[in-house]
């Protein structure tokens, strides 16, 4: 029988934390991702951002599509992932009363609208996040396509990247990290949002 290979040290702890996470209650996962909510809209007021690019949350992630309909600037539109083949995604836009759809994984996803355009606007995305550490290292779900899509990206200097976890999950020890992932802007949990880079 063949041995599986020994994990490296970004799954073990993926595991570990996800193990952890799946443990919380429903009434904590909902309290929390309100206060989230919350924190997000105080933190998006005044800010010119032309759209945001979110998600919908999964296993005990915090949810965060309810903020859409807080959002008091009208002209921001909000858009989700949309999984592609080729393990590749897009962003395209949703309301909550349009229709989802089953996709990769059995995750839900816009079964229709238009595609984001990230060359013509400013825009904040929102990364489900397994954990990060202070100096915006991300921990995802280790599928990578967050990784791959913001490499497609000709020009992220109009991108403002915001990694959504649980406080307990951001970490005081470094996240290893490989030669292509992407540190975030900011980090958004029950607490608050920590910028970690200057925003321009």
């Amino acid at each position: 029988m063949p041995v599986a290979p020994p994990k490296d040290a970004k799954s073990v702890l993926r595991d570990a934390i996800r193990l952890e996470r799946k443990c919380m209650l429903p009434a904590e996962v909902e309290a929390s991702s309100q206060k989230i909510q919350n924190h997000l809209m105080r933190w998006l007021s005044g800010k010119q951002f032309g759209a945001v690019a979110a998600y919908l949350a999964v296993r005990n992630e915090a949810v965060i599509h309810p903020a859409m309909e807080q959002d008091q600037n009208h002209d921001r539109r909000w858009y989700f992932p949309r999984v592609l083949p080729e393990k590749m995604m897009e962003f395209v836009a949703w309301r909550s009363y349009e229709p989802l759809r089953k996709g990769k994984f059995g995750i839900k996803e816009p079964a229709d609208g238009q595609r984001l355009d990230f060359q013509s606007r400013d825009v904040l995305i929102l990364l489900p996040s397994v954990a990060i550490d202070r100096r915006g290292n991300r921990l995802g779900s280790g599928a990578g396509y967050y990784d791959r899509f913001l490499r497609t990206l000709p020009d992220l200097s109009r991108v403002t990247l915001m990694g959504v976890c649980w406080e307990r999950f951001v970490l005081p020890e470094n996240i290893p990290v490989e030669s292509y992932d992407v540190a975030v802007h900011a980090v958004l949990t029950e607490k608050g949002v920590t910028e970690i880079a200057k925003f321009t």
